[in-house]
């Protein structure tokens, strides 16, 4: 939704006009042929032009809904890199901008959880090597003690039907989306935690 309200030009040379003062001098600023009146109506152009340009800029300068700026947002965010190719539609690149920008404030499982939602995969987060159940992704983290099982991070996602097993080689997980999950959960979990992914 634009920020700046759509005014006509005539509406903004009756606002030129309002601005000068009384007096002989600027009596014919209401008169409609009068050359002052067409001067206003020239400078009111101007004023016209320059208020869609900033409407189309309030549009445009939101992350969700930017178009003209999305290379801008991409390079200040680093895009592309290890988990996003900076390619695809415009609403792909968009969507990318806004994980990128909802990863840096990721600390709680809610926000793993909030992650996944952005891109509309389901995402349960759980501790332990108890919330394990098969199939899952590989590579198969094995834990040699109780300890470092109880800093495991267990990432659950739905994957459409033509996405389960049985796959032909070779083969992904999920799609496109769950590839850059997976990338961002790995580079975003807390030090100390195992992480691993598994499909329901």
């Amino acid at each position: 939704m634009a920020l700046f309200k759509r005014r006509d030009v005539e509406q903004y040379t009756d606002s030129l006009a309002a601005y000068l003062p009384g007096g002989a001098l600027f009596a014919s600023r209401s008169v409609k042929d009068s050359n002052f009146r067409k001067l206003l109506t020239g400078m009111a152009g101007e004023l016209f032009r320059a208020n869609g340009l900033l409407r189309d800029y309030s549009c445009e300068f939101l992350p969700d809904q930017t178009n003209k700026f999305l290379n801008e947002w991409e390079s200040t965010l680093g895009i592309p890199d290890d988990c996003f190719s900076g390619t695809g539609s415009n609403d792909d690149r968009r969507r990318d901008v806004l994980v990128k920008l909802a990863a840096f404030g990721v600390q709680t499982s809610q926000d793993f959880v909030d992650l996944g939602a952005t891109f509309g995969v389901t995402v349960i987060v759980r501790a332990g090597i108890n919330e394990i159940t098969f199939p899952l992704t590989f590579p198969v983290v094995m834990f040699t003690t109780e300890t470092e099982a109880r800093f495991t991070i267990v990432v659950r996602f739905t994957v459409q039907e033509s996405s389960r097993f049985p796959l032909i080689f070779p083969f992904t997980f999920g799609d496109g989306k769950i590839a850059i999950l997976e990338c961002l959960f790995t580079k975003l979990k807390p030090a100390n935690c195992n992480i691993i992914f598994q499909q329901v």
